[in-house]
């Protein structure tokens, strides 16, 4: 029985040989396998065994799935936020009592027991700056508007000053804003937002309408554009008036935010530093005390927003590394047993003239192509969740070519690394111990 073995072993061992050797004219070059013959190899080998092929495939899938995903997702906030929600100009920066990074909570308690930045603030910035072009100043409360027995919901009343108009560039789809001569005056007029204006006139013009705002009476004179949602939350469900009259009807000492629009073609740090310096000086702080107020550029909005949108990178790449591990260690596992049961094959194709790097490549390429169709796959199942998502939610998904490219490279990673120590091994067996393999 083991001569009989042998004796058809060497024959085919030696047919393999002489085929070899004659179908490439006995040149070495001619013996090297190409790379067309492995990536067919590779082919052949992967739908060997497919339920195993299969196996690995979904393994990957489900950790290329749960990257896309959450990438597609996180991105498509990143975009929105970048675009609607950080709303100060380049050229218009806040002075406010709260910070804009509300993650440091400490910092943010701290700031909440400081002396509230008011009216007298504003005043003593405006007439003082000589390097602001405009200062502005807004105060907001809650409440409840009535028109004709008609009430709506929760809505933002806004208190904002005159220059507020080109500080923070209304959109008025209606009529007009108001003036700062019927500012000084406290008038009582106001504009609605759209999502108010459809509320109370859904058949009627507002314009010159009488509403009952917290019990006062304020007439319209104007409506504000449509600004959308964010995250599902209208921001049209406001009324604008102005913000001495907010003052005088319901209390004066609400907290206000002064907005400063430094001069045209001079450096922000200029009108920075000098409304830095009259606020202290109005507040009476000694050189030794900390300021008791926060500056708050564009770029420091916008950095805070990178950093939240960097923290969920980083729980999407804990979340997808967890699956992505198990499938690439599930992708060394088939693999070993690919190398394992095709042995004999190995030590076959080293004899009729396969280098290591044939094998090493052979193998790399069969995790690699495996990974890539699992990262096909995933990445495929993780753009259409992410847009069903933002079909069925409030949350935005982003569909750029960069996500999908995020999938496949990831993939590729995966196979290199899950193929690396199985091919290492195929590439080193012995061809005499390989054909000798049962």
């Amino acid at each position: 029985m083991i001569w009989r073995r042998l004796t058809r072993l060497s024959g085919f061992v030696a047919e393999g040989i002489s085929g070899a050797l004659c179908s490439n004219h006995g040149t070495k070059g001619d013996v090297m396998m190409d790379r067309t013959e492995i990536v067919a190899n590779a082919i052949r080998g992967l739908l060997a065994n497919k339920l195993r092929t299969g196996l690995a495939v979904l393994a990957i899938a489900v950790g290329i799935t749960a990257l896309v995903t959450i990438v597609a997702l996180i991105q498509g906030a990143s975009d929105y936020i970048t675009e609607r929600l950080a709303t100060l100009q380049p050229d218009v920066f806040q002075v406010s009592q709260l910070p804009a990074n509300f993650l440091n909570v400490n910092e943010y308690i701290k700031a909440s027991k400081w002396k509230r930045i008011e009216y007298e603030d504003y005043v003593a910035v405006r007439d003082a700056c000589r390097q602001c072009a405009n200062v502005g100043a807004e105060s907001d409360i809650m409440g409840r508007i009535k028109w004709r027995g008609t009430v709506t919901g929760s809505v933002q009343i806004r208190g904002l000053t005159a220059s507020m108009f080109e500080i923070e560039r209304v959109k008025v789809d209606t009529g007009r804003f108001y003036s700062e001569t019927e500012e000084g005056q406290h008038e009582s007029v106001c504009l609605v937002g759209a999502d108010v204006a459809a509320d109370l006139f859904p058949h009627f013009d507002p314009i010159g309408s009488e509403v009952n705002v917290l019990g006062k009476s304020c007439r319209v004179i104007g409506t504000v554009a449509g600004r959308g949602s964010l995250f599902g939350r209208s921001q049209d469900r406001f009324i604008i008036m102005p913000l001495a009259t907010l003052l005088r009807r319901f209390g004066a000492h609400q907290a206000l935010t002064v907005y400063c629009q430094q001069q045209p073609n001079a450096p922000q740090v200029w009108a920075i530093d000098e409304v830095r310096g009259r606020m202290r000086l109005h507040r009476q702080l000694l050189p030794s005390q900390e300021d008791t107020f926060f500056i708050i550029t564009s770029e420091s909005a916008l950095a805070m927003y990178q950093t939240v949108i960097r923290g969920f990178y980083v729980v999407a790449i804990l979340i997808s590394g967890v699956a992505l591990t198990v499938g690439g260690l599930g992708v060394t596992n088939i693999m070993l047993v690919n190398v394992r049961e095709r042995t004999r094959e190995i030590g076959l194709r080293k004899a009729v003239g396969a280098r290591k790097r044939d094998v090493l490549m052979q193998f790399l390429s069969e995790a690699i192509g495996l990974c890539l169709f699992g990262g096909m796959v995933g990445t495929t199942a993780g753009m259409f969740i992410a847009r069903l998502i933002a079909l069925l939610t409030p949350l935005p998904a982003s569909s750029r070519p960069l996500v999908a490219l995020i999938g496949f490279a990831v993939s590729s990673l995966v196979g290199l690394i899950a193929g690396i120590y199985p091919a290492h091994r195929a590439a080193r067996l012995s061809p005499i111990e390989a054909l000798r393999y049962e």
